[in-house]
Formats: structure tokens, C-alpha cells, sequence
């Protein structure tokens, strides 16, 4: 016997558990054949129409081919056998762990087109405990020969590997509604949700989870079945089924969003059923039911169950006394609450957090007397936290605040949190210097923008300003830009509403101060405006309306810019070139990186370059990549290009010491080539090489050689294509190292300058022809890189 890896404990396992599987839908094959009779008895055609019923109403399910009359057939032959073998595979790992399942495959079933039935099955079942049995008789014949410690140490690490008892019996068949006594009509129903059932149980056993596909498609068949038929026989569903369906509707809400909404109809058929439920069951329904419209019934259920959920000795003693709690804070019922509340607060080990149901109702009355209350339940909740009140809790607090619009409560609050409770502002007379400051301030708003609480941000910015604290301007922008990165409609109004307010009071600080001598322009300036607007405010409001695609809101603001008395620097410069690309404004674009940089002095950046590169037509598929069917005007596009190539040199500074990125060099050399500009393209890149470390990479050169403007390879022809461009490109390589392959390893220098060497050849093959050797001299010149390429050709 030879296998090509032995498997592992966990794969062991998986394999043992996923035949077991196996087995099991094997015995239950007979019973899915019987359904399949029984339906043959009513031909007539039906529509079935599935709805779902939650806190939004009622909505139709759309049809699926997974739906619970999907698939039953049942039957388990070869082709199942393979399939469910297959997906066992497929959601193995590694390929070792594949290996090892196949290999496993092999020894215990053979040729798999051979097992076609139940029985065949129950065969791979023995030969499997055989195959494990030869695996533990080979390891005992090994422990004669090794150190005892060894095999201790192998002994416990398989000591898992054990196969069950219960392996080669059937497990527990899954929950089923008997489908005897039913009309042919109604049995196909039964058996919609029986199929259902059987699904889930086996994703269970399997998986030990259940997905949301899952629980959907049993809600779908328990609603069909439930309302067309076992609502008039309640008594014909097993306490099994009940159970089960407990369990697939009670998933985690991470699997199934709907499941209070599920769990209700499920917890008010097994109350018309007079089903016995647990108390989990019972506190879960509870809940579920008030939280879907079914509020009155619920709290009847509530109070119904005092003297057994709620009983001192009970295990569900807290969980129902909290239940109650947020029920009645829920209703306003506040007196209700309390006294649910002193029965939780009267043991030991209770938990004071319960409160926080009650500071948030109380909070929400918006009533001075509602205020206070929240307050004075907030400082009881401190109290009997003491040092186990975390900032958690102190935010959730300033966030029930905040909504109910109770400002000086939240800042109370987060006083208390910030001075540990040494400083109590409900008893100060005047607030202390230590809050009624900027850097106070500017802690809670830091605290607030960072749990997104956006809004309760801005109402503390408002309250601190009539209270004579104003924010600084640094942490204005911070909001400002919270909101835009929070991308909704009505946050983007607000952020645009605070800066502008801050750019229209920096304008009329700067008018005031151009009219008058003195002081007087703070005077009529400072008495109640907002900060006045800072660079980053008008780069703030830039960047987001070139991301808006908002060219005239660009425009007002440059406008704004000018009249705020604000150098502009590269960034805005940036922001608004890109803002005129956007409207196909490249003219515009130009004008006014002459009138910034050229005439006004600015110094632009290395994205101001990577902008301007988008101006050349050839670049926006505006001409032909030809020259032969260009237009006339194709040699003012040729000057064009290397008049931005100028611009380039003339600021090379802004490249140091890094050097130009790979994307623009890459721009540049793709706009020559594009332009058939073969002189431009040569300087290009020599003067790349040379004053802006670039070499050339491997794809940016294929690129180059092929006249693409991007590598494709999605289709078997592209790829051909590309494998032959590489090796002719290898081929010619050859020459610049003598022949010698090594050093054309991928990566090395050697390579690189072979590449760089071969383009430059490839673009410029008239070596020194006079005539080309003018046009070359022009290119230089107008580039901008005469002397600089003369002074090191002379060197």
C-alpha cells in the first residue's frame, strides 16, 4: 500500500464526519423516493409564492432553484456520490490536504464509478474502519523499535483519530413532520419542509453553522407550509421539528439579520401550538415579539411569567428583570421600569449597566425634569460601577446626551471622565479654567470625530462658542473633513456650510483690516463670527469638490481665495487643474499654470507634472496614434509635448532626492512614442536615465516595443502574443552583454541597462546621420536639455 501523504488528525476527522454524511443521506434516500411518488399522484400545475413578514411589513421572496422544493430528488447514485465528494475536496485547504483526500479515496473506495448505491456505501464504510485498523496496526509495529518517549508524544497527538462508536450505525435522522394522513397536495408541502429540514440538519452536523441561504430557505418552507396547512394541525408537528426550527430561526444575527423577525412568528405559532418553551425560548420570544408589533402581547406574556422567569431562585432571574427594563423604557413606562430595575439592583453581583436603558429614556423626555433624571440614573450607574466605569460607558452616556440634544449634560459627563469624578460641575458655581478652554476643547472633539459622532461634535463646537470658548480654526478643518470622508448628502452640506462660514468671516476680517488703522478691525471682526479660514479650509474644500466633480463650486472658491488674501500653493493649484480637466477645460488648465507659476513665481510639485501630462491630445484620444493620420496641426502637438518636457527641467528641483515616479516617467515616454516623436522620445529617456534615476522595467519596456499603451493578456491570443514579444526582446538582449544569458538575469543591472540601451537603438537607429543628428539637436534644445546633455557628452 502506498499512498502520497498520510492525513492529518483534523483531516481525519473531516473526512470521518463528511462520510458519515454520506451514510446518512443514503438512509434517507428511501424516504425521498416515497415523495417523489406521493407528488406523482397530482399532476395539476401550481404557483407558489413565498412572502416574509417583519417589522417593515410584508414583502414576496423572489423564486430560487435553492428554495425548499428545490432538489428533491434525493436519491443517492453515483453521480450525488461524486458531487458531494467533490465539494468535500474543494473546501479542503492546501493541496496536501486535497492529496491526502484522495489518497484516503482510494484505498477505501476504489474505482468511485463502482458505488452507486446504499449499499455500496455501507461497503467504503468498512473498508474504512480496515483502512484506519491498518493504519494502527502498522504504528503499533513501529512502537517495538522507538523510544518510549516518542511514542508517548505520538500516542497523544493521535489520540483524537479514534473512530466513534456510533461511526458505522446512522446517526439520528434529522426532524421530521410525519406525512401520512395528508391529501397528496398537502404531502408535497410536508415534504417541501421536511427536505428543508433534512438540508439544515446535515449543514449542521457538517458545519456546525448555518448559513443565511440555509435559514432562509427553511423560513420559506415552514411559512408555506405553516399557512396553507399545519396552522389547522399544530398537533401533527413533532416536538422535535419545533426544537429544530428554534434553532435554525435563532441563528446569530450575523448570519441572519432577520431572526427577531423570525423567531416572533416561529415563538406566536408555538404559543397557538400550547408549546412548551424553555426559558431561554421564552425570554427570547418575549423579545422578539415586542420588537415586531406585538408589543401588548408580549408584555402580557412578560408579566405572565413573573412568578417563574422572574423568580428570586430562577436561572433566568436577571435576563427577565433586564428584558423588562428595556421594554418599559421602551414604552416610557418609567415607573414600571424602576421597579424592574430595584428588583435587578437588590441582589449581589448585579449588573448596574442596566441603567443605561433608563439615562437614555429619560434623556430622550427633553424635559428639564427628564434631564435631571437621566443625570442623577447616570451618577447612581457611577457610583455602583466605581473603578469598573469604562470610557466605553462614559461614551455611551455623552452619546444619549448629545441625541437628546442635552449639551451640558454630555460635557458634564465628559467632564467626569476626564477628572475621574474629581471635578463636579452640577456643583460649580463658575466653571473651572480647566474646561473652559481651547485644549479642553479640543480633547472632546477629537474623541467625538473619532466615534463618529459628527453631529453631537458640532453641537459641543456650538454650545463651547456661546458659552465664549470658540474652537481653533486646526479644529474646524478637523470636522470639516470628517464629515466630507462620512460622504453622506446631508454631512457634505454641513461640512461646506462651516467652511464657507469660516472663509466668509476670514474675508471680512480682511476687509475690516484693509479699511481701518488699528484694533478696529479685530473690534468689528471678533464678536461672534466663526474662526477665520485657514489654507487647509480652502484645500479641504478643493480636494472634495475635484472628488464631487464640482467645477463652478472650484471656481467660487479660488475666487474666495483670492478675496481671503490666501497665497495658493501647489496643492490648490493641483486641485484646480485637475477640476478643469474634468470639464474638458485644458486650455483653461494651461493659463493658469502659466499665470501661477510662470508669471506669479509658485513653485509647483511632482504632481503638478503628472497633471499636465494629461493636457497633450494624443494622451485624451484626441488624435490617431499615427503621424501619417494626424492632423496638421500634429507638429504643435510635438512642441506641446516638449514644451511641458521644458517646464519639467526648469523645475527638476522638485524631484529631489527621490527622483521622478514611475508613472510619469512612463506618461512622458508613451507620449513621444504615441506623437512618433522618435527624437523627443531618445532625450526623453536619456535624460531620465540621467538626471531623474529612471531606467526603464521590464513591462514598461515590453510596452514600448509592442506600441501598447497597456500589456494584455486575458485572452489566449494576447498571451501569445506577449510570450513572443518577450523572447524576441530576450533574443536581441543578447547583444548588449556578448552573448552571455547570466547576465540578463531578471532584475539585474546589467539587464536594465541592456533595456535602456536597446530602446534608445530601437527609437533612434540612423546612429549619426547629419541630418538626423539636426533634428536631434533641436529636440534637445527645445526640451530644454541642450547644455546639460552637451556637458556630459563632452565629459
Amino acid at each position: 500500500m502506498s499512498i502520497a501523504r498520510r492525513p492529518s488528525r483534523s483531516e481525519m476527522d473531516n473526512y470521518l464526519q463528511g462520510l458519515k454524511d454520506l451514510q446518512q443521506q443514503s438512509v434517507t434516500a428511501t424516504l425521498e423516493e416515497d415523495s417523489k411518488e406521493n407528488a406523482k399522484e397530482d399532476t395539476k400545475p401550481y404557483t407558489v409564492r413565498y412572502f416574509e413578514e417583519d417589522e417593515h411589513g410584508r414583502r414576496e421572496l423572489p423564486p430560487d432553484g435553492d428554495g425548499p422544493g428545490g432538489g428533491l430528488d434525493g436519491g443517492l447514485d453515483g453521480s450525488r456520490l461524486k458531487e458531494i465528494l467533490t465539494d468535500m475536496q474543494s473546501n479542503l485547504g492546501s493541496e496536501g490536504e486535497k492529496s491526502a483526500f484522495q489518497s484516503v479515496l482510494r484505498e477505501v473506495a476504489g474505482d468511485m464509478s463502482d458505488v452507486k448505491s446504499s449499499t455500496d456505501v455501507e461497503v467504503m464504510m468498512k473498508r474504512l474502519a480496515s483502512y484506519t485498523k491498518s493504519i494502527d496496526d502498522q504504528i503499533a509495529s513501529v512502537n517495538t523499535i522507538v523510544p518510549r518517549e516518542i511514542i508517548d508524544k505520538m500516542n497523544k497527538s493521535l489520540e483524537d483519530l479514534t473512530m466513534p462508536d456510533d461511526f458505522l450505525n446512522p446517526r439520528r435522522g434529522a426532524p421530521q413532520i410525519p406525512e401520512k394522513g395528508w391529501t397528496s397536495n398537502h404531502r408535497r408541502k410536508i415534504n417541501m419542509l421536511n427536505h428543508a429540514l433534512r438540508r439544515a440538519d446535515a449543514e449542521l452536523q457538517r458545519k456546525r453553522v448555518l448559513t443565511d441561504k440555509t435559514v432562509a430557505a427553511v423560513y420559506k418552507a415552514y411559512c408555506h407550509a405553516a399557512h396553507n396547512m399545519l396552522s389547522y394541525s399544530w398537533s401533527s408537528v413533532p416536538s422535535d421539528v419545533w426544537d429544530f426550527l428554534w434553532t435554525v430561526f435563532s441563528a446569530s444575527e450575523s448570519i441572519d439579520v432577520h431572526r427577531l423577525g423570525r423567531i416572533a412568528r416561529l415563538a406566536r405559532d408555538m404559543d397557538t401550538a400550547k408549546v412548551a418553551m424553555s426559558p431561554s425560548q421564552q425570554l427570547l420570544s418575549i423579545e422578539a415579539m415586542f420588537l415586531h408589533e406585538m408589543e401588548a402581547k408580549a408584555v402580557a406574556i412578560w408579566k405572565r411569567c413573573v412568578h417563574t422567569l422572574g423568580d428570586e431562585n430562577a436561572d433566568s432571574f436577571r435576563k427577565y428583570w433586564e428584558l423588562g427594563v428595556r421594554i418599559f423604557c421602551r414604552l416610557g413606562d418609567m415607573r414600571q421600569a424602576e421597579k424592574a430595575t430595584r428588583r435587578l439592583l437588590g441582589r449581589m453581583n448585579a449588573h448596574p449597566r442596566i441603567l443605561m436603558p433608563m439615562i437614555r429614556t429619560y434623556a430622550e423626555q427633553a424635559t428639564p425634569e427628564g434631564q435631571q433624571q437621566a443625570w442623577d440614573t447616570y451618577r447612581k450607574m457611577r457610583d455602583l460601577l466605581g473603578k469598573d466605569m469604562t470610557l466605553a460607558d462614559y461614551d455611551q452616556v455623552i452619546s444619549f446626551f448629545l441625541v437628546a440634544n442635552h449639551t451640558e449634560g454630555a460635557l458634564f459627563a465628559f467632564v467626569d471622565m476626564m477628572s475621574n469624578g474629581a471635578i463636579d460641575m452640577k456643583k460649580q458655581k463658575q466653571w473651572p479654567s480647566a474646561v473652559t478652554n481651547k485644549f479642553f476643547l479640543g480633547k472632546w472633539l477629537k474623541r467625538l470625530i473619532g466615534a463618529g459622532e459628527l453631529d453631537g461634535a458640532f453641537q459641543v463646537v456650538q454650545f463651547m462658542k456661546q458659552k465664549g470658548v470658540n474652537a481653533s480654526p486646526i479644529q474646524l478643518n478637523g470636522l470639516i473633513g470628517a464629515w466630507q470622508r462620512s460622504g453622506g448628502v446631508g454631512d457634505l452640506e454641513c461640512a461646506d456650510k462651516l467652511a464657507w462660514d469660516m472663509i466668509e468671516s476670514r474675508i471680512r476680517f480682511v476687509k475690516a483690516r484693509e479699511s481701518s488703522e488699528g484694533g478696529a478691525a479685530t473690534a468689528s471682526w471678533a464678536p461672534s463670527a466663526w474662526p477665520p479660514a485657514t489654507r487647509e479650509t480652502f484645500c479641504l474644500l478643493a480636494d472634495n469638490y475635484r472628488q464631487r466633480n464640482s467645477h463652478a463650486n472650484m471656481e467660487n472658491l479660488w475666487e474666495a481665495l483670492r478675496d481671503a488674501r490666501v497665497s495658493p500653493d501647489a496643492f490648490m493649484m493641483n486641485q484646480l487643474l485637475e477640476s478643469h480637466f474634468q470639464v474638458g477645460q485644458y486650455a483653461d488648465a494651461l493659463r493658469l499654470y502659466h499665470a501661477l507659476v510662470t508669471d506669479g513665481g509658485m513653485a509647483p510639485d511632482p504632481y503638478t507634472f503628472s497633471a499636465l501630462w494629461k493636457t497633450p491630445g494624443i494622451n485624451r484620444g484626441s488624435f490617431p496614434e499615427s503621424s501619417n493620420s494626424l492632423p496638421d496641426h500634429y507638429s504643435d502637438q510635438v512642441s506641446h509635448a516638449r514644451s511641458l518636457f521644458r517646464e519639467i527641467m526648469q523645475h527638476m528641483a522638485v524631484f529631489e532626492p527621490e527622483g521622478m515616479n514611475g508613472q510619469l516617467s512612463r506618461k512622458i515616454l508613451h507620449t513621444f512614442r504615441r506623437l512618433d516623436d522618435n527624437a523627443g522620445f531618445l532625450v526623453a529617456i536619456t535624460t531620465l536615465k540621467e538626471y531623474f534615476r529612471f531606467t526603464p522595467t521590464e513591462p514598461l519596456a515590453l510596452e514600448l516595443v509592442m506600441g501598447a499603451g497597456k500589456l494584455m493578456w486575458d485572452t489566449r491570443e494576447q498571451r501569445a502574443e506577449l510570450l513572443k514579444a518577450k523572447t524576441e526582446l530576450d533574443d536581441q538582449l543578447l547583444a548588449y552583454v556578448d552573448g552571455d544569458k547570466e547576465k540578463l538575469q531578471e532584475g539585474g543591472q546589467a539587464r536594465q541597462d541592456a533595456l535602456y540601451r536597446h530602446l534608445q537603438k530601437m527609437f533612434w537607429p540612423w546612429g549619426h546621420n547629419e541630418e538626423k543628428r539636426r533634428e536631434l539637436e533641436e529636440a534637445m534644445k527645445q526640451m530644454g536639455v541642450y547644455e546639460l546633455l552637451a556637458r556630459r557628452a563632452d565629459k
